[in-house]
């Protein structure tokens, strides 16, 4: 009878010891700082649109800004365009236009640091 006592408290103090060292090593882990998310390149696209009113900025204004990897936004009535800041590595030229003309605003060209593209 004590052969087994001895036997189970010792399975029992092993286990212990075994549990505490998964714990800390899984604190461990815990405790590394994640990598820093590599930011991808601040790109700008300029499209030229037609707004009919102001209830297309205001559409514009509440949808596009909150596109993804969308940095800035900035709209014109007055000049009918679009300037956008955007994250490259999270959307594309492509996808803001899209996003642009889904919102029933019609795009006629693409203007990049002073050329237009139709």
């Amino acid at each position: 009878m004590k052969l087994i006592t001895i036997i189970l408290s010792a399975l029992v103090a092993f286990s212990a010891v075994s549990t505490a060292a998964d714990f800390s090593q899984s604190s461990y882990l815990a405790d590394t700082k994640p990598a820093k998310k590599v930011k991808g390149e601040i790109k700008e696209v300029t499209f030229n649109v037609h707004l009919h009113c102001n209830n297309c900025v205001k559409k514009l204004q509440e949808n596009i800004a909150f596109e993804k990897g969308v940095k800035d936004l900035h709209i014109c009535m007055e000049d009918q365009i679009v300037a956008i800041k955007y994250d490259a590595s999270k959307t594309n030229e492509e996808t803001l236009k899209n996003a642009i003309v889904k919102l029933g605003v019609p795009v006629k060209g693409v203007s990049h640091g002073g050329h237009q593209h139709k």
